[in-house]
């Protein structure tokens, strides 16, 4: 699967569409040819789980290794749900550190047997446009939660290249010439592999890209 990257930038407060500007600065300098609508939907569901111990620790209680674990076991659990236009059929979900791609009829199977289990956090959904560009493909669209805009989001998959480092670094140059806004809180997302993880010089598949949207929408 050709290897994509995420860059998302912050606009949270405003009424204004902020894809729109993006759009038309790639236009300008590439052409590039429309080719669909593009949308995506992200759910996060928190676990119902008994309430954290407030009790702190003094120094008379002893910080044991069982302790340690008792605090990490308390912490709440997430799941993620997120839906992509571009890849119909198919449900990512994340639970932990475990990503899996579901049939939709599972998918609604197994929310109905964990209803009670789970309670929903928040839902993010994009609108936006696709386009083509010789060997990329890039996909625009404004992100926002109800009625509050949250940002911008742009991805750009890279179509020649299936290895994690060498898209990466395609995929950066290019948005480094696009000249996009920057500042403390934009960020490109990649693979947690393609940044030097062992097994970073794997190909590229299509749960890599679920979990860069996870990384990015979890709490956004």
């Amino acid at each position: 699967m050709p290897v994509t990257g995420l860059y998302f930038c912050p606009d949270s407060g405003t009424t204004q569409a902020p894809a729109v500007a993006i759009v038309d600065r790639l236009s300008k300098r590439y052409q590039p040819v429309f080719t669909t609508k593009w949308t995506l939907e992200h759910r996060l569901l928190r676990e119902n789980g008994p309430a954290q111990s407030q009790t702190p620790n003094t120094p008379n209680t002893p910080t044991t290794a069982a302790a340690q674990q008792a605090r990490i076991d308390t912490q709440p659990r997430f799941m993620q749900y997120l839906d992509l236009s571009q890849h119909p059929g198919k449900r990512f979900c994340l639970v932990d550190k475990t990503i899996v791609t579901l049939d939709p009829d599972f998918e609604q199977i197994l929310t109905a047997k964990l209803q009670g289990l789970w309670s929903m956090r928040q839902t993010l959904k994009a609108e936006g446009s696709a386009f083509d560009l010789e060997d990329f493909r890039i996909r625009i669209a404004t992100l926002s939660q109800g009625s509050m805009i949250k940002g911008v989001l742009v991805e750009v998959e890279y179509l020649p290249c299936t290895d994690l480092a060498q898209g990466e670094a395609v995929i950066r140059d290019f948005i480094d010439r696009l000249e996009l806004p920057s500042g403390a809180n934009v960020r490109l997302y990649f693979s947690q592999a393609a940044r030097g993880e062992a097994d970073a010089d794997r190909e590229f598949s299509i749960l890599d890209t679920g979990m860069q949207y996870m990384d990015l929408l979890r709490l956004r």
